[in-house]
């Protein structure tokens, strides 16, 4: 592919750290020239991010009351000095209206959790309307790729059109085993938002005498630290380095996963430091995590069932080499190096006038 494309990127909101951000990192080093188009930017809660990017911000916060309108604003984005756009989404980022000669390809981590998945109660009534609405964005990127067949089957319920899986990677190089005996802990790594479920393990730990370290933050994070008040065996540590997570993977018993995840790569690094993870049996974790040998899943999103896969993981732990070859078929390598070759070969057919659905 020419190297003097000009190439746009779009993810929807610079104001956190978590798996979507390790992804738009790894397209920023596959296209570091390219311009970084957003809702909102916070520089101060983007650390992450290379310096001196250029970036372009709308300047409109995550709430989730001005969500419909989300899409009006970007429509009024205009892409047409661009070849290629980019975007890196869970939320509105198919709604860009393009010319023909900018290539449009949209990259899903999920489609809008709160039109299909949990959907708020004030917007119920409008929800068939909205959803018809978003099935008409759903047709404008001119290809789709996505994050796992999870993801991929909502799309094709949804849009009613095929995504290519690209899986995302974590650095193997980083994310390493100790070799050391787990410490008597264990662990959650996720942003604090209600469809983590973290307050169900909060509950079941409630009810534990074994330690729980949950690191992340997030709206849901004073809710949270109100239901654990008072309760010795749960620890909350809202920012850590990545050496610091990583130690803290290395050393946990497991890594608990209560929510219904797309992918999930915290499933992914624990794995490949070492550890298990105890999953609810839905969604992603079907994808990344081998029940009985690289972890255990659990089948109802309630207490009784996360402590009895606890008991049932800790009688047979998983064997660190496992868990690690496991993980090894998600490298951050082997994800940009596929992301660019889909790219170079959709670019190469849009140029020799190949069209392909």
């Amino acid at each position: 592919m020419n190297n003097n494309l000009k190439i746009a990127i779009y993810y929807d909101w610079l104001n956190q750290w978590g798996g979507a951000e390790r992804v738009l990192l790894d397209l920023l080093e596959i296209y570091p020239e390219a311009d970084l188009y957003t809702l909102d930017y916070q520089p101060d809660k983007c650390p992450w991010l290379p310096k001196n990017h250029r970036i372009f911000s709308l300047n409109l916060k995550n709430k989730l009351f001005y969500s419909p309108f989300y899409a009006f604003k970007l429509e009024q984005i205009d892409f047409s000095a661009y070849d290629i756009l980019i975007s890196t989404t869970a939320t509105v980022g198919h709604c860009f209206l393009t010319l023909p000669k900018t290539l449009f390809i949209c990259y899903f981590h999920n489609i809008n959790r709160y039109l299909y998945q949990n959907p708020p109660i004030l917007l119920k009534p409008l929800l068939k309307k909205y959803q018809n609405i978003d099935k008409v964005y759903g047709q404008r990127p001119d290809y789709l790729f996505c994050n796992s067949q999870n993801v991929a089957t909502r799309i094709e319920k949804n849009y009613q059109r095929k995504a290519t899986i690209i899986y995302p990677g974590i650095d193997l190089n980083k994310f390493t085993p100790n070799n050391q005996s787990a410490q008597p802990y264990f662990l959650i790594v996720s942003r604090l938002v209600p469809h983590k479920k973290i307050d169900l393990a909060v509950e079941a730990f409630a009810d534990s005498q074994y330690q729980l370290k949950i690191v992340g933050r997030g709206r849901e994070s004073a809710y949270l630290k109100c239901l654990a008040k008072g309760l010795n065996n749960i620890e909350f540590i809202e920012e850590v380095t990545e050496p610091e997570l990583i130690k803290l993977y290395q050393n946990c018993t497991a890594l608990i996963y209560p929510q219904e995840e797309d992918l999930g790569l915290s499933a992914l690094e624990a794995q490949a430091c070492g550890r298990g993870v105890i999953a609810y049996n839905r969604g992603g974790a079907l994808e990344t995590i081998i029940n009985g040998k690289t972890g255990i899943l659990f089948d109802r999103q309630d207490k009784p069932s996360l402590l009895l896969a606890m008991e049932k993981y800790l009688k047979s732990p998983p064997k660190s080499d496992e868990t690690r070859l496991q993980a090894q078929k998600f490298n951050r390598q082997n994800f940009m190096l596929n992301f660019k070759k889909q790219v170079d070969s959709l670019w190469s057919k849009r140029q020799t006038g190949v069209i392909t659905s």
